[in-house]
């Protein structure tokens, strides 16, 4: 009997049942059960993920990369796991081979040799169910030069860099005095570059730049600012026929309030908007083209909560908290993007979330925008631009929920109506999936509305 070859991972659909599942792969039902963590073979839900092999399910790739995201090489390492040891140095890509645990209850330690030669304990992560990427991430970079002695006059640390008196206030645009990139290239990450130049006092400084795509640099240039005011708010509302709290709330929760806008340079640089930067909305849309080879921008899965690291999957080499796998700051955002932009720029754009609003680049279409570039150009121009596309994405949104307490009507929901009725877990679900229940974000949404409500 022939079977039916499957994705591995499988995702469940309507009308999949385990046994059927495990006929189809050729695996047995309880190996399913054990490389997913299933109790009760009858109890399937549609949606999840179903590991079809060990590698799937017990499967643990490791990654070094240093502070701009450039694979880190020559680092000795050893992985300790299910009484085993894995050694050796890091190639050019930074990325170990992946490694298979006993079960989800295995321990994986990382250990990293610093150049005192001293062995360091990176992380301790359970491995759980599912392929997992660890990223361990530095915050120093490495470069080649020499040392030479130091001025006496000269201060300890370069000095602080200070805006051009050149550039206007809040115009977005970089300072014509500022020095073109330039140096020699990293040998792992071309777009990072190095070069010697001389402080005031005459001591030695290494300046460190990336070099941003044309492309990239074009879309910020669109930036005019401005915050989106109490007029706009209202106008926007009445247009879609909510009230202008629902709007603030749903920016308060998806941004936290901030200003929809971050300094790509705190000298000279850019305005550019807030971002959320998805690896695996990437990995999709290349169809995994770049899961092997750049896993930091391109992987099946995710990156991990906060409340998912371990306790002792914190720390660095240096003792600095270890952000690296997980839903980042704007820097890390944007260095991500950038090196996502140079394979596929289409793809990079559409998977970000935008704004002020977090709107994601891949519902450029809903948004009214049938050019991506286009809907980026908004995006980076002002709030206000920013506003008039979630309005767009509002009306435009398909049906999507259901309420769970009315599911013989069979009525779908869609984002429209619930801002209108203030149906805020169906505002959730449209606006971040089928998982909104475990982040709370109908809570959040409903509490922000009553404290806009009372300022108001």
């Amino acid at each position: 009997m022939s079977y039916i070859e499957l994705t591995d991972p499988y995702y469940v659909r309507k009308g999949d049942t385990l046994g059927a599942i495990a006929k189809r792969s050729g695996k047995s039902l309880q190996d399913l059960m054990r490389w997913n963590g299933i109790k009760n073979a009858n109890q399937l839900q549609v949606g999840i993920s179903l590991n079809l092999s060990e590698e799937s399910a017990f499967g643990v790739s490791i990654l070094f990369l240093d502070a701009l995201r450039s694979p880190i090489e020559n680092l000795r390492y050893k992985i300790l796991y299910d009484g085993k040891a894995m050694s050796g140095i890091t190639s050019n890509t930074g990325f170990l081979p992946r490694l298979v645990t006993r079960d989800a209850k295995s321990q994986v330690e990382v250990w990293i040799q610093d150049l005192q030669g001293h062995w360091q304990n990176l992380c301790k992560q359970t491995s759980g169910f599912g392929h997992k990427l660890i990223t361990l991430v530095s915050s120093s970079v490495i470069v080649k030069g020499e040392t030479e002695k130091h001025p006496q006059a000269a201060p300890a640390r370069p000095e602080a860099a200070t805006p051009s008196k050149s550039t206007p206030a809040n115009t977005g645009k970089p300072s014509p005095n500022r020095p073109a990139v330039s140096g020699t290239p990293s040998k792992n990450n071309p777009a990072v570059k190095a070069r010697t130049t001389k402080g005031k006092q005459g001591q030695s400084i290494i300046q460190i730049s990336v070099d941003i795509p044309q492309g990239l640099l074009d879309l910020f240039d669109n930036y005019v600012g401005g915050d989106i005011t109490e007029d706009e708010w209202e106008k926007t509302a009445n247009a879609i026929e909510c009230e202008q709290e629902v709007l603030k709330a749903i920016a308060e929760v998806e941004s936290g309030g901030r200003s929809a806008f971050w300094r790509l340079n705190k000298a000279d640089g850019r305005y550019v908007p807030a971002i959320l930067y998805e690896r695996h909305y990437f990995s999709n849309a290349t169809q995994h083209k770049y899961d092997k080879d750049h896993p930091d921008i391109s992987w099946p899965t995710g990156y991990r909560k906060k409340n998912q690291l371990g306790k002792a999957d914190v720390k660095m080499s240096d003792g600095k908290v270890d952000t690296d796998d997980i839903y980042s700051d704007y820097a890390s955002a944007y260095l991500r993007l950038i090196n996502a932009y140079r394979l596929n720029s289409d793809a990079a754009l559409k998977s970000c979330s935008w704004g002020k609003f977090q709107i994601m680049g891949d519902n450029h279409v809903l948004c009214g925008e049938r050019d991506i570039d286009r809907f980026i150009a908004k995006m980076c121009a002002s709030e206000a631009a920013q506003i008039g596309l979630l309005a767009e994405f509002i009306r435009r949104k398909p049906r999507s929920w259901k309420d769970p307490k009315n599911k013989a009507l069979g009525k779908e929901i869609s984002l429209w109506d619930a801002v209108r009725t203030k149906n805020w877990a169906a505002i959730a679900f449209n606006y971040n999936g089928p998982s909104y229940k475990t982040y709370d974000y109908d809570t959040k949404l409903k509490n922000a509305y009553e404290e806009h409500k009372k300022s108001t």
